[in-house]
C-alpha cells in the first residue's frame, strides 16, 4: 500500500513536470513576410511559428487592417507546417493605404507588420 502512494505521487509528479513543459513551449509568431503583386492584387503572407503540436498549438487568426479598419480576417484550427508557412489573400491596395498585418497564435501571443504604401511597383516587398 504504501508504494502505491509513492508511485502514483511520482506519476503526478512527472505529469505536472509534462504539461509546465508543454505551456512553457508556446511561443507566439516570430516572424512575418508581406508580398504584394500589384498585377494579381494578391498579398502573399509568410509566417514563423514553431509548433511541433500543429493542431493544438497553432497560429489560429490571421487579420488585414486596411487605413486602420480590419479589411479581411481569417480564422485557422491548424498551421500547414511546423516552422515556416505561407497564406496568399487577394487585396487591393492603393497607394496612399496603410496596411496591418496581424499572425494571432492561439496560445500565446501574436506578431504584428505595418506599413504605408507609397508607390506599387512591380512586386512590393513590406
Amino acid at each position: 500500500m504504501k508504494y502505491v502512494r509513492y508511485i502514483t505521487l511520482l506519476a503526478v509528479l512527472l505529469l505536472s513536470t509534462t504539461m509546465i513543459g508543454i505551456q512553457a513551449n508556446a511561443t507566439a509568431p516570430r516572424y512575418l513576410k508581406l508580398q504584394y503583386q500589384p498585377q494579381t492584387h494578391t498579398l502573399k503572407v509568410t509566417i514563423m511559428h514553431f509548433s511541433p503540436i500543429m493542431k493544438i498549438h497553432y497560429v489560429y487568426r490571421v487579420e488585414i487592417d486596411k487605413n486602420g479598419e480590419v479589411y479581411q480576417a481569417y480564422l485557422y484550427n491548424r498551421q500547414p507546417r511546423i516552422l515556416f508557412f505561407s497564406y496568399t489573400y487577394n487585396v487591393s491596395i492603393n497607394p496612399g493605404d496603410t496596411i496591418t498585418v496581424s499572425a494571432y497564435c492561439v496560445l500565446w501571443g501574436f506578431i504584428q507588420k505595418s506599413q504605408t504604401i507609397t508607390t506599387l511597383k512591380e512586386s512590393l516587398m513590406i
